[in-house]
């Protein structure tokens, strides 16, 4: 999916953000859990946006989960990690769960005056 910056300019968003430390070899199941189960339980619950997922290039066992929501409430409230089916789908493939942190977040315009797209991976 192509977001261009001129679509979302001002859009104030809130995200929830939760690192993993995934088990050894197991990194892309996780992602793949993450992405194909655990963002469809998102998407029934009122003011979810859409998720990113990151894995960082020097730990490859180390993923983040980005949630995007409409209020701070529901990012903040809304501990999707610890529902147990969750719970269950991840204890697998997961190490420890290091950290849960919430962000006011801001998606705006390149300020050169050209319209900029990003093509984010769709879950």
């Amino acid at each position: 999916m192509t977001i261009s910056f001129q679509d979302v300019e001002a859009t104030k968003l809130n995200a929830r953000v939760v690192e993993f430390i995934a088990k050894p070899r197991k990194t892309e199941k996780l992602r793949s859990i993450l992405c194909q189960a655990v963002t469809p339980l998102l998407r029934d619950q009122t003011g979810f946006i859409r998720t990113v997922i990151l894995t960082k290039h020097e730990e490859r066992r180390r993923v983040v989960m980005i949630t995007f929501w409409n209020t701070k409430e529901q990012a903040v409230s809304d501990a999707w990690e610890e529902i147990p089916v969750v719970r269950g789908l991840l204890s697998p493939l997961v190490d420890a769960w290091s950290s849960a942190r919430t962000y006011e977040a801001d998606l705006k315009e390149a300020t050169d005056g050209h319209s900029q797209s990003i093509s984010l991976p769709v879950c």
